[in-house]
């Protein structure tokens, strides 16, 4: 017969991990033990003692938009007409801002009675230009010659060989008493260089540019 400490042992509560006739019980569950509360202050408690490791919650706005400023950028108009004699290379000057909703002058470095754009900083920018011509008088007084052209160039500081230039060369044989010369490209300036728009008339007879021709520009970045 079993001994009666063995059947009194056999009655006991059945702690957890106890022998009970050859098996054990699990612990409990953790969360019996810690509540939820215990365990979010810990958690907080370990953020906060590196907070170095966290990503940043709040961004700026500049930041947080997939768009940024365009710091320089201008589109102005010739205020009047310009005669470019024979044989001659004229720069286009006296430049206004449209009065037009669309038309804009961000930036410092236009200056509109030169017809100049100083880079502010160094970088590549864009620029174009839609140029009107007149030749109605130099059709009326010569024979067009096959060489007989107008260049339009966008230059760095009025250098138009020693730098590269934006250029357009066109034939005079136009039927139309007007047309326009389109020139557009992009530029690497330095801080404090200039471009400006230049009309070189190799005809034997002047033309005129027509005023509402426009200069364009941006910068693009570094």
């Amino acid at each position: 017969p079993a001994h009666p400490s063995a059947r009194a042992a056999s009655r006991s509560p059945h702690w957890p991990g106890a022998a009970n006739h050859g098996q054990w019980e699990p612990w409990p569950p953790m969360r019996s033990f810690f509540s939820s509360e215990t365990i979010e202050r810990r958690a907080s408690l370990a953020i906060s003692a590196h907070p170095s490791q966290l990503p940043p919650l709040l961004l700026s706005l500049e930041e947080a938009s997939p768009y940024k400023r365009v710091e320089e950028a201008f589109h102005c108009k010739l205020k009047g007409q310009v005669v470019v004699d024979k044989k001659t290379l004229v720069e286009l000057q006296n430049f206004q801002s449209p009065l037009a909703k669309g038309a804009f002058l961000r930036g410092s470095g236009l200056n509109l009675a030169t017809g100049r754009f100083t880079a502010t900083v160094s970088g590549i920018y864009q620029f174009s230009a839609n140029v009107h011509i007149d030749h109605s008088e130099l059709k009326s007084k010569v024979q067009l010659r096959a060489r007989d052209n107008v260049r339009v160039l966008i230059c760095i500081e009025s250098l138009c060989h020693r730098y590269t230039s934006l250029e357009v060369i066109a034939g005079l044989e136009s039927n139309s008493k007007i047309f326009t010369v389109y020139v557009h490209g992009l530029l690497q300036l330095q801080a404090g260089q200039y471009t400006s728009i230049f009309v070189d008339n190799s005809a034997g007879a002047p033309i005129t540019i027509q005023n509402g021709s426009d200069f364009m520009g941006m910068f693009m970045g570094v």
